[in-house]
């Protein structure tokens, strides 16, 4: 059985009474400081505010915090209502996997429409995504991924021929 020390608990407890007594009021007065302190730059950070509420009444330190609890409110409700309409095509904050996959074909056209190398591999990239925008407008999914699509690109030509494998 685990021995239980009861007597040395009620030490310490004893013992650290007259410096707890000494220090709580020290410390009680340094928390009150900080929280006038806080208000006050509140106050200060809120004067226009103040001044449209009650311009000639002594604010008390509630009525600070209530009016920066519906200032920091009606600023959030701000934000958001820019939010929403600075994207409308996003549907509860997330575009939907189609919606991305569109925009980053068309990302891709733009670019290699305006890059000035003109390789084949930057003709075919351009032919091919410019199919998909085509192909994309009449139906919502995307096309296979591409190791998919590449498989079966080579599955037909290849039709007769035997697998690569590494091994």
């Amino acid at each position: 059985m685990a021995p239980t020390v009861f007597g040395q608990a009620t030490y310490c407890k004893e013992h650290l009474t007259p410096a707890h007594k000494l220090r709580k009021p020290m410390v009680e007065k340094l928390r009150r400081d900080r929280i006038n302190t806080s208000i006050e730059q509140l106050k200060s950070l809120l004067g226009p505010e103040f001044l449209r509420q009650q311009p000639d009444s002594k604010q008390e330190k509630a009525d600070i915090l209530e009016m920066a609890v519906a200032y920091l409110r009606s600023w959030q409700q701000q934000q958001q209502q820019q939010q929403q309409q600075q994207a409308p095509s996003l549907t509860s904050g997330l575009m939907t996997a189609t919606d991305g996959y569109s925009h980053c074909v068309q990302e891709a056209v733009s670019f290699l429409s305006h890059c000035g190398a003109q390789t084949q591999a930057h003709r075919l990239l351009l032919s091919h995504f410019q199919g998909l925008q085509t192909s994309s407008r009449g139906s919502p999914s995307p096309p296979a991924s591409p190791l998919r699509h590449a498989a079966s690109c080579k599955g037909a030509s290849h039709a007769g021929g035997a697998l690569w494998r590494p091994w």
